[in-house]
This record gives structure tokens, C-alpha cells and sequence, in this order.
């Protein structure tokens, strides 16, 4: 059967909880999916939904990466067209939240802002109208424009994004890929703006979420990876003896 409301969350436990909730809202159709990346393209294919509510948290700080990726799917190109809302059950930025509105969502709801607030925006989305969380939509008004939408990973950010979070310094990165240190600094800041995060480690989290690479394709030493021999203090002290007397 087609059309109706696709759910789309981890949160197994509590899908027929969601299944219930969103059914008694007025949600026509409402079926709930765990399915991520090709398996969630597929499904989405499958079903046409006419509405697709995404959990925040389901890629982590990645979902509004992932959204946008959706959004632009070569192969699906219908996808562009997709009516996506955003819904937080869980403590998530208001900056990220922002971002989903930046990146092609068009309702973001969050619990955060008060469960009465929260089930307004539900039903709104479910009357087919816009809602914008209050959070959402104040970080909105600071700014004199809404953010640009990110973009997609090039392959060379790709490649940069595995040997940093591999732990490779920027010269390793340089020496690896043929080009300046600057060049990998750039690429770096951009990586960081398009996937939403602060430090290395947010980078690994974020990156394992969204199926950039598997741990198991991290790297454990650089170009210049060498174990230098441990100093034999005695023999040194002998030897710069030996050289003074001389």
C-alpha cells in the first residue's frame, strides 16, 4: 500500500508506542521503519509515503547531512519532492534543529519546547501545515539569513575525513595525498561546517553514524609511523665519555 506516514526511527522499543501515538494523532497509514541508508531509500521507494517523520537522533548530529543526502539522491530523483518532518524526542541542539529547516525539512518539532508545544506542532504536520519549533525557530531570528545548506563529502574530503579520524596529523595527511597543508586545513574546516561537529571525536561518531567508512577501515600508522630505539643511558654517558677523553 502506498502513500500514508512513514516513521523513521531507531528507537526500536518503541515502535509500537510510536505506531499508537502517531495513529491516534490522526496520522492516516502510519507504519514505523528502523531501516537506515540503501535499506531506508528502498523502503521509501517501496511505500511513496506522503509524509515521512524522522527521529532527530536517528543519524545523531548526522541526520541533517543525511536528510540532505536523501533529498538529493541521483538514483531516486522523486526524493527532491519528499515531504520530510523533523521530530526530537530526545535533548537535541537548537542549532541542528535549525539545520533541518535549512536543509529541505519542512516541519521540525521538539519535545524540548514543552510536551503541549510538541503535540500542537504533531498536529499541525498531520493537517498538512508547517511548524517550526519554538527553539528551532529563535536561532532562526538571530540570524540575518537562514545557514546554507551543506553539502555533500567530495571523495578527497572523504579521504581526508578517514586519515584524520585515524589519527593522522595534517603534514601526514599532506605528505599522503600529495597537497599543502593548507589545503587539508580547508578541507578540514569544511568537513567539520557540513557534518555539524566540533572536535575529532564528534568526527568519529558522526562518520561511523552515517556509514562514511566502518572502524574497520581506520588506519593505525602514517607514512612516517616509526618506533624509535629506546636510549641505553650507561652507553651514552660512556660514549660522551669516551669522546671528551678523545
Amino acid at each position: 500500500m502506498t502513500g500514508g506516514t512513514l516513521i523513521v526511527t531507531k528507537k526500536i522499543s518503541r515502535h509500537k508506542d510510536f505506531l499508537e501515538e502517531f495513529s491516534a494523532l490522526g496520522f492516516p497509514n502510519v507504519s514505523v521503519t528502523s531501516s537506515d541508508k540503501d535499506a531506508l531509500y528502498f523502503l521509501i521507494d517501496e511505500l511513496k509515503p506522503d509524509l515521512i517523520l524522522i527521529d532527530a537522533m536517528f543519524y545523531a548530529a548526522g541526520t541533517p547531512y543525511m536528510i540532505k543526502a536523501l533529498l538529493g539522491h541521483k538514483q531516486f530523483k522523486s526524493f527532491r519532492n519528499l515531504n520530510i518532518a523533523v521530530f526530537a524526542v530526545d535533548e537535541y541542539p537548537a542549532d541542528l534543529g535549525m539545520m533541518f529547516i535549512a536543509n529541505g525539512v519542512k516541519s521540525y518539532i521538539d519535545i524540548n519546547d514543552g510536551k503541549k508545544q510538541y503535540n500542537e506542532g504533531l498536529i499541525s504536520v498531520c493537517k498538512g501545515e508547517i511548524f517550526i519549533s519554538v527553539s528551532a525557530q529563535k536561532r532562526i531570528d538571530l540570524r540575518d539569513e537562514i545557514p546554507a545548506p551543506v553539502k555533500i563529502l567530495t571523495e578527497k574530503q572523504k579521504t581526508i575525513l578517514l586519515l584524520k579520524c585515524s589519527g593522522f596529523k595534517v603534514s601526514d595527511i599532506a605528505d599522503c595525498l600529495c597537497i599543502s597543508e593548507s589545503t587539508v586545513n580547508n578541507h578540514k574546516e569544511e568537513i567539520y561546517k557540513r557534518l555539524g561537529c566540533d572536535n575529532p571525536f564528534e568526527l568519529i561518531i558522526i562518520a561511523d553514524k552515517i556509514g562514511l567508512f566502518t572502524l574497520e577501515d581506520l588506519l593505525f600508522f602514517s607514512r612516517k609511523f616509526e618506533v624509535k630505539p629506546k636510549v641505553n643511558r650507561g652507553e651514552k654517558l660512556k660514549k660522551n665519555k669516551r669522546e671528551k677523553a678523545a
